[in-house]
């Protein structure tokens, strides 16, 4: 009964297992790992249980989800060490049902009739909370994990340890049944943590998708808004290249060369400052400068863009926006109080070894460094490596930041 209570054990385990995480071999040889495991225990444990034995098999359960499975070591612990639970409070509630029922002898005798009815229970009660747990995983989204969901642990693998340095629970209930009822009210709340655990860890994840879903509807807007704008600008444009063209004839046709030549030289100037300013190989960049291409081009400002590194996702579309959104306008604002001749905007970025640099280069008369630095670190919650901002020969500003993205921050 014992090697039939031994075969259940794996087969609920490897069905937590295969609801929760992705198999590493194929069947056969899934199967020989199954079929070792439990020859093993089997032999070790054919006379009983025991704390060494419990250690053991807690051991054995261990490498055979390492081995056999996929996943992060948090998401296979998740399905050991509340697995392990459940046997343990079942071992005690069959103890307790078994001493209220009179004509049960409470005995360790594997051969007894009280032993072989109590492992057929605690097959039942198995079952029963393996289908509730697995259940529950099924339910939860588990895609982000926090930092300290390791801490969820201390508490169950204490609990194991004292639980199973209890050498004979049927003992236990006879002598001191207060203190029985207390260890199964122990293990229970710890399952009990493990589930609330998880539900928290379910509600923080369904938060984070809502979150997403809600970026990718305001990107998806930002994107026809983009559209809609570079439609209107390219019918504008082509418009007045129509117009260009035409005068270009005329003059061309009236022999005026060296006006045509000025006029083209102009077309080509125009062409070339208004397509860095509309393209700037970042999506959420392209969106700033055409929400304020219509004040740029009035104000004559001359916008470039040089950006080989765009991959800013480190943030949120929001913090990106926000980000992009203030150094643009700060920019226009202080290129605007420049003569016209010099107002120009150079923006940058690159990736050298494990950080992203971003550098903001604009015409400007004077900087209020402290505020831009308030305004940078409330935008990006101080989530940056460095942050320099300089005044350069009293014509132009500096904004220098620098991304650490060997780690998460």
């Amino acid at each position: 009964m014992i090697i039939v209570s031994n075969i259940v054990s794996f087969l609920l385990l490897t069905y937590i297992a295969n609801s929760f995480l992705i198999k590493k071999y194929s069947k056969e040889k899934s199967f020989i790992y199954f079929f070792l495991a439990i020859i093993t225990i089997s032999v070790f444990n054919y006379n009983g249980g025991s704390p060494i034995k419990a250690i053991f098999v807690l051991v054995i359960y261990f490498l055979y989800i390492v081995l056999l499975f996929k996943g992060d070591i948090i998401k296979k612990l998740l399905v050991i060490i509340p697995f392990f639970l459940i046997q343990i409070i079942t071992e005690l509630l069959v103890g307790f049902i078994l001493g209220h029922i009179p004509i049960i002898e409470l005995t360790r005798n594997v051969l007894s009739f009280g032993y072989i009815f109590g492992i057929a229970i605690s097959i039942i009660i198995s079952i029963l909370f393996t289908f509730v747990y697995v259940y529950i995983l099924n339910n939860i989204k588990f895609h982000y994990f926090p930092k300290y969901a390791w801490l969820i642990f201390i508490l169950p693998i204490i609990t194991i340890v004292l639980l199973i340095d209890v050498d004979d629970y049927f003992k236990l209930f006879n002598s001191h049944i207060n203190i029985f009822v207390n260890i199964i009210g122990l293990a229970l709340s710890n399952l009990i943590l493990f589930i609330i655990f998880l539900l928290v860890i379910n509600s923080s994840n369904i938060k984070l998708e809502l979150k997403i879903e809600k970026q990718k509807k305001e990107f998806v807007k930002s994107k026809a808004k983009l559209l809609s704008q570079h439609y209107d600008y390219n019918f504008q444009f082509l418009h007045d290249l129509l117009h260009t063209c035409n005068e270009l004839d005329m003059l061309l046709n009236n022999s005026k060369t060296k006006e045509a030549m000025n006029l083209l030289n102009q077309l080509t100037e125009t062409t070339y400052k208004e397509f860095n300013a509309i393209y700037s190989n970042s999506f959420i960049l392209n969106y700033v400068i055409n929400n304020n291409l219509n004040q740029i081009i009035e104000n004559k400002i001359e916008i470039k863009t040089v950006i080989e590194y765009n991959l800013f996702d480190i943030f949120d579309f929001d913090t990106q926006l926000s980000l992009f959104e203030y150094l643009i306008n700060l920019s226009i604002t202080s290129c605007i109080q420049v003569t016209n001749s010099d107002r120009i905007i150079i923006i940058k970025s690159v990736k050298t070894a494990n950080k992203i640099i971003l550098k903001i280069l604009h015409s400007c008369l004077s900087i209020n460094e402290s505020n831009i630095k308030k305004n940078i670190n409330e935008i990006l919650l101080n989530k940056y490596s460095s942050l320099s901002i300089k005044e350069l020969n009293n014509s132009y500003a500096s904004i220098l930041i620098s991304f650490d993205i060997s780690g998460s921050f």
